[in-house]
């Protein structure tokens, strides 16, 4: 349903540019990693990719009544916090195996600069215990567009790209650095690299 109705709306009130669908994996489990930019940005890849989306949440989200019962937990969404990590690791690593996917935003929270900080390496982790990849993702405008400050959206051109998938290093940090700069790329260009 939230796919279906995400849909309508991008397809009635706004221009959607989606580039890479190509490099998106038909088979087996892998991680999507995308900047955060906006609260409709999880709306935006449910919408994209036909499997479902099991996104990794922050936990204190889930102590508002109203989201969590009616969004997070209808959705799956895996809480991630102080004293959850093993939990959540755990939960993680059972989806991925049984063929899920994973949506993260490893930035922890909606940033409006354009660069990526505050990276957080769960991600990485993830993609490395598990041997799944991780495919960039990078969505552009929907900060411009949807705005916890406006009251009624404004209409707009999405543009979102799509990256080949890149398989995690030995090393998390190195992983993270390779996907940042691909998702950097996806951010700023007008076609998928």
């Amino acid at each position: 349903m939230v796919r279906l109705a995400t849909r309508m709306v991008l397809a009635i009130f706004y221009s959607f540019k989606v580039k890479g669908t190509e490099n998106i994996l038909g088979k087996g489990a892998y991680i999507i990693v995308a900047n955060h930019i906006s609260w409709f940005d999880g709306f935006v890849l449910v919408a994209l990719f036909k499997k479902k989306i099991t996104f990794l949440t922050a936990d204190y989200l889930f102590a508002r009544p109203i989201i969590r019962r009616e969004f997070l937990s209808r959705l799956g969404c895996i809480p991630v916090g102080r004293g959850q990590t093993r939990k959540a690791i755990k939960k993680s690593l059972k989806l991925l195996k049984d063929g899920g996917i994973i949506g993260v935003f490893p930035e922890g929270g909606v940033r409006l600069i354009k660069e990526m900080r505050g990276i957080k390496r769960g991600a990485f982790l993830l993609s490395r215990m598990a041997s799944v990849p991780i495919i960039p993702v990078g969505i552009q405008v929907t900060n411009h567009v949807f705005s916890l400050s406006r009251k009624i959206p404004r209409l707009g051109k999405l543009i979102v790209n799509i990256g080949k998938p890149i398989y995690s290093k030995k090393n998390d940090r190195e992983t993270a650095k390779i996907v940042v700069s691909k998702i950097s790329e996806l951010m700023t260009c007008s076609s998928p690299i």
